[in-house]
């Protein structure tokens, strides 16, 4: 049978199993480091294996609480000796030249713990047998760990999991010494679709040719592309710009492979590939670890409101049924992350037929489509809490830009400058626009711009104090 890989596992990206592998990387350094302290003290003091002019030990056999003590001490020198030597990248871990950079963090790693036991225990007597011994086997666990991660990441690869399906715009000689790169390196973890360039100039190429960079908004979306590359010096900088703008709405990564200094200023984002400088013009926000974190938050949170509410839920319901006609949910079509449509559900607030002669149009503050429940619903923002369901099934996130109505999407990315760039992450029950004042009928304009700051500046820091600002907000009733 062939490895079985988890469903989120198939969903991920790139760089999204790349920060996961390196957290179970530091998962496993602890646990290792943590098991050869324990064993080391076993062959010391217990296997009877060591020579009787070494197993003598003063006072007796120490008891194994005291080196229970060590473990988060050395657990944290390993991992800080680790990082600082560059042991926590999921590409490069596994190599022979990686290898010997573990012998060198274990020299400084057993250096900086005998020292550490010196200044900080030293009315305790350790064995410094224990600690040679439990740094060969760190050593050697940690390698054999490394080896088992980078075999699954090959593994899954291999089935098309964690891949980053990626198009070159342009094709030059720098081009092909990419293809080749990615040629001689085929779990890179991208995998090359096509090239995008003017009809005729990729004619040499073996890499399929997929179209022009007019349409790139298309390519994306039917190739299904992670990343572009702007692989050639020769792409002019209007087309550079047209591309960025025309990929606003959609989470693909854009980078530039440069020549020696083009391109290459302070802040750039510059990373290398197989020797090759790429410069990463945007990043596709909210992945890796952070991401996973803020969709655990999400579930989380959600399903607990979802339980706690439902009492006041179900009230509500009946109370809207009782008082008006018409269903106690209104749904409606809203547009999210990478402009995919998802019907959002709410508390009917309006009366049934609010929408047949007016069609999609923003609330206003005192719209006599109101019920008189929906306006209190309104004030205190409960006619939002089902949205917890749509939070739970993955269509939005608690705090994210609010979802537009499919309706007047097309308008307004003519009229607005970067809206589109609001669909690069998920919609949110909650936004930094709607806490800063910018909610329902204000101006879009500026709407954009917090939504702009909250996708650029983003932290699981600013989720946290937007959710606390809302929750203040509704206590005042303000929202």
């Amino acid at each position: 049978m062939g490895l079985q890989v988890p469903t989120y596992i198939l969903s991920m990206n790139k760089k999204t199993l790349d920060h996961l592998l390196i957290a179970l990387t530091v998962l496993f350094d602890f646990c290792f480091v943590a098991t050869a302290i324990v064993v080391a003290y076993w062959v010391r003091f217990e296997s009877g294996w060591t020579p009787e002019a070494l197993a003598l030990h003063k006072g007796g056999t120490p008891p194994l609480d005291d080196y229970f003590r060590l473990i988060p001490l050395m657990a944290i020198i390993w991992l800080m000796t680790l990082k600082t030597l560059g042991l926590y990248q999921p590409e490069n871990n596994a190599t022979l030249s990686a290898f010997w950079t573990l012998c060198k963090a274990s020299g400084i790693a057993l250096i900086a713990t005998l020292a550490a036991l010196f200044f900080i225990y030293h009315h305790d007597a350790y064995s410094r047998w224990v600690m040679l011994l439990a740094s060969g086997f760190s050593l050697i666990w940690l390698f054999l760990g490394r080896l088992v991660l980078h075999r699954f990441r090959q593994a899954i690869h291999a089935q098309g999991v964690g891949v980053s399906r990626v198009a070159l715009i342009g094709y030059d000689a720098r081009s092909e010494q990419f293809i080749k790169a990615l040629q001689v390196k085929p779990n890179s973890g991208y995998a090359l679709v096509g090239i995008v360039a003017e009809k005729g100039d990729a004619d040499d190429s073996m890499v399929p040719y997929l179209g022009k960079s007019q349409d790139i908004l298309m390519l994306v979306q039917k190739h299904r592309l992670d990343a572009l590359f702007i692989s050639s010096p020769a792409v002019p900088n209007d087309t550079i710009l047209q591309i960025l703008h025309a990929c606003e709405g959609v989470p693909v990564q854009i980078n530039v492979l440069p020549e020696l200094s083009e391109f290459i200023i302070g802040g750039s984002a510059i990373t290398l590939f197989e020797g090759i400088p790429v410069l990463q013009l945007r990043e596709t926000p909210m992945q890796g670890v952070s991401g996973i974190v803020k969709r655990l938050i999400d579930l989380v949170f959600s399903a607990f409101a979802l339980i706690v509410l439902s009492p006041l839920m179900l009230t509500i319901a009946i109370i809207i049924r009782l008082t008006s006609p018409g269903k106690a949910i209104f749904r409606q079509e809203r547009v999210g992350r990478a402009g995919k449509p998802f019907r959002i559900y709410k508390f009917r607030s309006m009366r049934a037929d609010a929408e047949e002669k007016v069609g999609h149009v923003w609330a206003e503050a005192d719209d006599p489509r109101q019920t008189s429940l929906g306006k209190f619903l309104r004030r205190w923002s409960l006619d939002e809490l089902p949205q917890f369901f749509n939070v739970l099934k993955g269509d939005m996130s608690l705090v994210g830009p609010r979802p537009e109505m499919s309706g007047l999407i097309d308008t307004f990315s003519e009229s607005i400058p970067h809206y589109l760039a609001r669909q690069r992450v998920k919609s949110g029950m909650t936004g930094w626009a709607q806490v800063n004042g910018l909610r329902g009928n204000t101006s879009l304009e500026d709407r954009i711009s917090y939504d702009r700051y909250y996708i650029e500046n983003w932290s699981l820091g600013l989720d946290i104090k937007i959710i606390l600002k809302t929750l203040w907000a509704i206590k005042k009733g303000s929202r």
